[in-house]
């Protein structure tokens, strides 16, 4: 009997890497420790609610992810899976005074983002055709930046205004780092990509479903269906990993596999080696103490259910940072939820405050009566807030900064290998880097095969 490839951690690195091996006719066993698939992007249910753990908005640039998810899913049922907008910064409510209100359209390359500007509300004519003249600067180095270049370095020729309503925003969005401290190199991957190559890379993908059945579920079906398996609430550890044996411990029995791919957490990769394989491979060793020193940052989901329908100006708004950054709509999460199992309210809101801040500080309860108030300031004819949840993920990325620590792999020793965010050299901790880091190294265990 062949002996299959073991992929430690169930989040999406864990499950893009199954996904790509089960297409090639590799036998996989995927290992997670929770009872649902996913890690840091994953369902929760509370109250009878299937919520997310945390916002992750898709661009429509983040291609791999597009293409396992119409793998698993089918191309019809994966164009179902999203709300498809325009990128959009738009105002929570016509009373936020100094806001952007900014719609991009599609045309090829940076002219979508042009029209856009040229449209947009709340900037003057001399921001406008400044920010253009700042991206045709970045398009003519390529988007290559100094290696030790912060966003707010790269943002200091445009005008203040467009930087603090325009990119500080999309850079908290997309790289959960503050522009003081956030990678001038990985904001301009993300800007590259979504404004210098197809004409809709740009556009906004907004779940209908939850996180664990955007993919990681759908993934783990494939799986099955081709003759793997996923194990839920299994713990596993590399006892042996010799040239032609690796021996994993998995509840306290022996199992053997071809290679292993370890995509769990860089806080949680010592755990998925015994000390004696960590000391019969130094290199691996190594790469497990760089990466221990990331530091991370949060990313926190206040849910807030009302019991009438508040005027939205669309799916997704700016809010004014006091504290909540955007608001999203999630009807969908209702549509979800099994009839009578939670309070009788009309609409569901999230509201994600992205990275560290005095909001960590405060207990749950005060700070969705915080987010709530803020909400009802910038719209005093609210209806009452009749529930509210919060999530708070502490390690929910890394902190994006320059040259922060990243491996070289995804090959760290024989038939050992690494995927998660934290891998790809090129994307923040978006679920983008994580699937591509994922393929990256189901790719490689095929080479090793082959």
């Amino acid at each position: 009997m062949i002996a299959p490839v073991a992929i430690i951690g169930g989040g999406w690195a864990g499950c893009a890497a199954a996904v790509t091996l089960a297409a090639a006719d590799i036998p996989v066993v995927l290992y997670e420790t929770a009872p649902v698939l996913g890690g840091r992007a994953r369902r929760v249910e509370r109250d009878g609610l299937p919520l997310d753990n945390g916002q992750h908005i898709l661009l429509a640039a983040y291609q791999r992810t597009l293409e396992l998810m119409t793998l698993v899913h089918g191309e019809r049922a994966a164009r179902a899976q999203f709300l498809r907008r325009p990128l959009s910064i738009v105002p929570f409510s016509a009373m936020q005074q100094d806001a952007l209100a900014l719609l991009a359209r599609h045309a090829p390359g940076r002219l979508g983002l042009l029209v856009g500007l040229l449209s947009a509300r709340g900037l003057s004519w001399r921001e406008r055709i400044a920010n253009i003249g700042w991206f045709r600067n970045l398009e003519r180095t390529g988007f290559v930046r100094p290696p030790h270049e912060t966003v707010a370095k790269m943002m200091s020729p445009l005008p203040p205004r467009v930087a603090r309503l325009l990119w500080e925003p999309l850079c908290l969005a997309a790289l959960n780092t503050p522009v003081a401290d956030a990678s001038a190199q990985v904001f301009a991957n993300v800007l590259r990509a979504s404004f210098a190559g197809a004409g809709d890379a740009s556009d906004f993908l907004l779940p209908t479903t939850d996180l664990s059945a955007l993919f990681p579920d759908a993934a783990a079906q494939f799986v099955t269906a081709r003759g793997g398996s996923v194990r839920l609430g299994a713990h596993a550890q590399i006892v042996t990993a010799g040239r032609n044996d690796i021996v994993l411990a998995v509840d306290g029995n022996a199992e053997m596999a071809a290679a292993v791919i370890v995509a769990v957490g860089p806080h949680q990769l010592r755990q998925a080696f015994a000390a004696e394989v960590l000391a019969q491979h130094p290199s691996l060793s190594a790469a497990i103490g760089a990466l221990e020193r990331l530091a991370y940052e949060p990313i926190v989901t206040i849910w807030l259910g009302y019991a009438a329908v508040i005027a939205m100006p669309g799916p997704i708004a700016r809010l004014d940072d006091a504290p909540g950054q955007w608001v999203l709509d999630r009807p969908d999460v209702l549509a979800r939820a099994a009839a009578g199992d939670h309070s009788p309210f009309a609409q569901l809101l999230a509201v994600v405050i992205s990275a560290s801040g005095p909001h960590m500080a405060s207990p749950h309860a005060e700070l969705a009566r915080t987010v709530d108030a803020q909400l009802r300031r910038l719209q005093p004819a609210l209806p009452p807030c009749v529930w509210s949840q919060v999530i708070a993920e502490k390690r929910a990325t890394y902190a994006c900064t320059p040259q922060r620590p990243h491996p070289s792999g995804p090959r760290f020793a024989p038939g050992i290998h690494l995927a998660g965010d934290y891998v790809d050299t090129e994307y923040p901790a978006t679920l983008e880097a994580a699937v591509r880091s994922g393929i990256a190294t189901a790719e490689a265990v095929l080479v090793d095969r082959n």
